[in-house]
């Protein structure tokens, strides 16, 4: 098991992340992926917004 990262660092791997899954949310419709496959890419996409706003906004006031 990996050892636990910082706020710092897991804010920018949070947004990493969220522009890793913008990118192939935009391939998925391009490609025209299954419904089923979009909506749980728009899925992962909704959660990682969410915890990339929570980690910038603990960074931020932390």
């Amino acid at each position: 098991m990996r050892k636990p990262i910082t706020l710092n660092p897991a804010a920018y791997k949070a947004s990493q992340l969220d522009m890793l899954i913008f990118t192939i949310e935009e391939v998925a419709h391009d490609e025209e992926a299954s419904k089923k496959l979009v909506t749980l890419i728009s899925i992962a996409a909704d959660l990682i917004a969410e915890i990339n706003e929570s980690l910038h906004s603990e960074v931020s006031h932390g």
